[in-house]
């Protein structure tokens, strides 16, 4: 009998950044000696999976094996959707996240910052930190494949190379990231990610008058992880909403600065001493045409590395 069943390939993990989990969890059960299974019909004692919408596509199976089922909580894009309101669009977790958190026995979680989104939705599924797994993906690239990145995107090697995750709802958003891309010509902006109104994508994205140095893509292709890591200069998180914080735990092991604009959350990274935090447009400006002061970035990398799980997955109850 497999101690898990990770239901993780339900749908195209290839194009999304929730393979990142995966591999992460994957490398953390290979080194921990904890066996698992993708198949559904195996014998398992509990499952695992990557978010509420998940949860859905196996729930009958699950419920009728009466096995303890953990979900993977308020970190994938697809447990979110938006709410229109007077001030504009919000971000809230879907009927299905909400239906299926109260369902499962345990959610997991990477920082304990996501607990209070997960309480403020009146969610009383006890919550367990998932283990931080720090992995190098680019020691051993090959010229073709460190590149990879910058052929698939038609990118040059002597320009900086800043990206952007998340979600974007909010049309303010977006005009920070048009504006700082406009005002850095001779950097390319890419941002990845759900940009969820299509009024948005089409007055903002699509407009002829849009920077030529900025790209707006849904996925980044699993392939092209490693070489992203290689080549990108600075993150710059500007999003309504971080999806994969996985993510950001991999940028600072690979000792990418971090810059959180207009940004609440995370704050166990998110925050001045271990991340770029400005709160003007002059100060992230400065922020990414400006050499960047290592000792935050040592800071963030030092925590990484000395870090221990609060919780160990192979403990769960």
């Amino acid at each position: 009998m497999y101690q898990y069943f990770l239901g993780f390939d339900s749908y195209g993990l290839r194009n999304s950044f929730s393979y990142v989990i995966k591999n992460a969890i994957i490398s953390y059960f290979q080194e921990n000696n904890i066996s698992y299974t993708f198949r559904v019909e195996d014998d398992f004692e509990k499952a695992l999976l990557p978010s509420g919408n998940d949860y859905f596509s196996f729930y009958a199976a699950l419920k009728k094996k009466k096995v303890k089922t953990g979900i993977i909580a308020a970190s994938n894009i697809s447990d979110f959707s938006i709410r229109r309101t007077t001030k504009g669009p919000e971000l809230i977790l879907s009927l299905d996240a909400l239906n299926f958190y109260r369902k499962a026995d345990t959610l997991y979680i990477t920082f304990p910052s996501q607990e209070h989104l997960i309480r403020k939705n009146k969610i009383e599924t006890p919550t367990k930190i998932l283990p931080i797994t720090k992995t190098d993906y680019t020691r051993n690239l090959l010229p073709s494949q460190r590149d990879a990145f910058l052929r698939h995107y038609g990118l040059q090697g002597d320009r900086d190379i800043i990206v952007s995750y998340g979600l974007l709802s909010n049309k303010d958003t977006v005009m920070n990231l048009r504006a700082i891309a406009t005002n850095c010509p001779e950097k390319d902006f890419l941002f990845f990610g759900e940009v969820t109104n299509d009024a948005i994508k089409q007055s903002m994205l699509q407009s002829i008058t849009k920077p030529e140095n900025i790209h707006f893509y849904r996925h980044l292709p699993e392939e092209l992880y490693p070489s992203f890591l290689y080549h990108c200069k600075r993150l710059l998180l500007v999003g309504d909403y971080l999806a994969y914080p996985q993510i950001l735990i991999d940028c600072i092991c690979h000792k990418i600065p971090l810059i959180s604009y207009k940004l609440s959350g995370y704050e166990e990274i998110l925050n001045p001493e271990d991340a770029f935090t400005p709160k003007l447009y002059s100060q992230l400006y400065d922020c990414i045409n400006k050499p960047i002061d290592t000792e935050k970035i040592e800071n963030a990398y030092h925590k990484i590395q000395t870090s221990n799980p609060l919780q160990n997955l192979n403990q769960e109850s």
